[in-house]
């Protein structure tokens, strides 16, 4: 603070123009001052940005792929969840002791995949403008969408064992016809769709593409779970088969029509194995399941306490 002065004899006022001229020159040190200021070292704690920024929104969209944000995604495996219990009371006739057991199971399942999301939310938060940290937290945030892709109720989860160990063998044995049944339905209407793009560039007549149709469903397999990417899995099943079995169906200029849809499948392969429609290369976890449930995943089991809800 500078010191008090007392001016014994005040200068005369300055005439009205002299003021004028002063006053840019006064705001001009303002601002130079509060520049000054702005130049301090940042906190230590906060991070480096260098123009790279993720937005939160991403986070969400890439966990709950197929929903805008995270509420909408969790209402959707909500929804999912009471069809699936809705369907298993209709085609299994389950007792009030079996509803309640296989409710409380995926209850834990949700639970702990939305505090599993939750924590990783926080490590986003935390580098998001940070590219190199990022890459690192990317690690914890892929496995975390090929479980939602894949779908949270396989065989390995809480709710995929305790289906096993509360149905009775009459009640799997329903269920399972009515998911393999869905399975092939949604299979067939997979390849018919191909089909009916791929015709768009090979042009395909009626009697190959009822042959193809019936190679894809004959000698393919349906996909480990359905989504937004059935197409190309079909051509990519189609690639694996031997070229003795496709090639003999199309001439020589559908042939090579063909390889680009051929080609586009094959490329798909890590896409399709992130959503869980493939198997993974061994050594990673993602289990098959083709029982119980459509969907398909490998999946830690509930916490104990849900263990013991559904106990109760």
């Amino acid at each position: 603070m500078l010191p008090t002065m007392k001016i014994e004899n005040p200068a005369p006022a300055r005439p009205h123009w002299l003021r004028l001229l002063a006053l840019p020159l006064i705001l001009w040190a303002s601002f130079a001052f509060a520049d000054d200021d702005d130049d301090d070292p940042p906190a230590k704690d906060a991070p480096v940005n260098r123009g790279f920024f993720v937005q939160e929104e991403n986070f969400d969209q890439w966990i709950f792929q197929g929903s805008n944000n995270a509420s909408a995604g969790k209402a959707r495996i909500e929804s999912s969840v009471k069809m699936k219990l809705a369907e298993l009371r209709r085609v299994c006739n389950l007792t009030d002791a079996q509803s309640k057991k296989l409710s409380l199971a995926a209850r834990g399942d949700m639970r702990q995949f939305f505090e599993d999301v939750e924590i990783v939310r926080q490590k986003f938060l935390k580098v998001r403008n940070d590219q190199n940290a990022f890459n690192q937290i990317w690690q914890e945030i892929n496995p975390l969408q090929q479980r939602q892709a894949a779908g949270l109720f396989g065989d390995s989860s809480f709710f995929g064992k305790t289906v096993s160990n509360t149905l009775t063998r009459e009640q799997h044995d329903k269920y399972r016809l009515v998911l393999d049944d869905r399975r092939r339905f949604r299979y067939q209407a997979a390849a018919e769709l191909a089909l009916h793009n791929m015709s768009n560039t090979v042009a395909l007549r009626h009697d190959q593409h009822e042959a193809i149709f019936k190679l894809i469903i004959e000698e393919t397999q349906p996909p480990l779970t359905f989504g937004q990417y059935d197409q190309y899995f079909v051509f990519y099943s189609l690639a694996k088969l031997p070229n003795a079995k496709l090639k003999p169906l199309l001439d020589d200029r559908q042939w090579k029509l063909l390889q680009q849809h051929l080609q586009q499948g094959q490329g798909m392969e890590p896409t399709l194995m992130q959503q869980g429609m493939i198997e993974p290369p061994k050594g990673r976890i993602l289990k098959s399941v083709r029982t119980f449930l459509s969907d398909a995943e490998d999946h830690s089991e509930a916490p104990a306490a849900a263990k013991a809800d559904a106990a109760q």
